[in-house]
């Protein structure tokens, strides 16, 4: 998502969301991160929601109620490449540092046989 802009709770709350297998109430989220308040989440969800990085998953009980529970809609890479794209970023230098940055071989494996498919759907 290219210029998406989240505030700084708005991104502590994603951060929340792309971490967890699952999907989550607003209340679940201080229990994950203890420094963020419930009114806090609250907000961000709202605003999470209007710009569509949130969706609404399921009802679900919490203890003795009915509550929303939510997934992101965006990835964190996506989110990210969003990002350097809204920057005019050169994908290739930062490419070429985080592959300089790997140590394990069976990374830079999986990210040469990424490039070669990558290749191949091109031509």
């Amino acid at each position: 998502m290219k210029n998406l802009k989240l505030s700084n709770k708005e991104m502590d709350v994603m951060l929340v969301f792309w971490n967890s297998d699952e999907a989550l109430a607003s209340s679940d989220i201080p229990k994950i991160e203890s420094s963020l308040n419930i009114n806090t989440v609250r907000v961000a969800i709202k605003n999470l929601l209007k710009k569509s990085v949130i969706e609404v998953a399921d009802i679900a009980q919490r203890g003795t109620v009915l509550t929303r529970t939510y997934r992101p809609t965006i990835s964190f890479e996506d989110y990210l490449s969003g990002q350097l794209e809204h920057m005019n970023f050169n994908s290739l230098n930062l490419m070429s540092t985080l592959i300089r940055r790997e140590t394990n071989d069976e990374n830079l494996d999986e990210l040469e046989k990424i490039i070669q498919e990558h290749r191949h759907s091109i031509k």
